[in-house]
């Protein structure tokens, strides 16, 4: 309940208190609504996420490729670390006059952890991505992608939000063959 509304229901009750007389006569408070889970169970919070993310990567692919226009931006997904690790990215490629070219596929997506108790859900998943298609280019068009990459690599993803406004928060490798 916000600030003001609370100190006006205080003063309220102390003024109806202190008259005594007004205590009969007064409103019957109104309800308030219980606030409810953002998510009924932990698989839907895991469908959403999974949703996110290949929104998200569909939007990454879009803008590798110069395709999609203002829904090419991958940024509306992100917050927090992830968020500022895509602008660092994206001010590292320009700087050394780099592109990335190709497709990142979704291979798999699992649930690992969910936090949906709290004021803001938390979800964890790995996500699977098949990165084989997916190149560095110079500015003279030479492939530069760093020799012995994977072609299928594993992520740690961390999403915070409800339903309508869930977003990446951090994302990191994870180690070992887990793809």
């Amino acid at each position: 309940m916000p600030l003001c509304v609370s100190a006006v229901a205080l003063g309220a009750v102390v003024l109806t208190a202190a008259l005594g007389c007004l205590t009969a006569c007064a409103p019957t408070p109104v309800p308030t609504a219980t606030p409810t889970a953002a998510f009924a169970s932990e698989e839907e919070a895991y469908a959403a996420a999974e949703e996110v993310y290949r929104a998200y990567n569909d939007a990454v692919n879009a803008r590798s490729n110069g395709t999609g226009g203002a829904d090419a931006d991958p940024q509306q997904y992100l917050t927090g670390l992830a968020l500022e690790g895509d602008i660092d990215t994206q001010n590292l490629l320009a700087s050394g006059d780099l592109h990335v070219s190709g497709d990142a596929a979704i291979l798999k997506f699992a649930g690992e952890t969910a936090d949906l108790d709290g004021d803001t859900p938390t979800m964890t998943g790995i996500v699977c991505i098949d990165v084989s298609d997916v190149s560095l280019i110079d500015r003279s068009g030479a492939d530069v992608t760093p020799l012995g990459r994977e072609d299928k690599i594993a992520q740690r993803v961390v999403f915070l939000g409800a339903e309508d406004s869930l977003r990446i928060s951090n994302e990191s490798a994870v180690d070992g063959p887990t793809c």
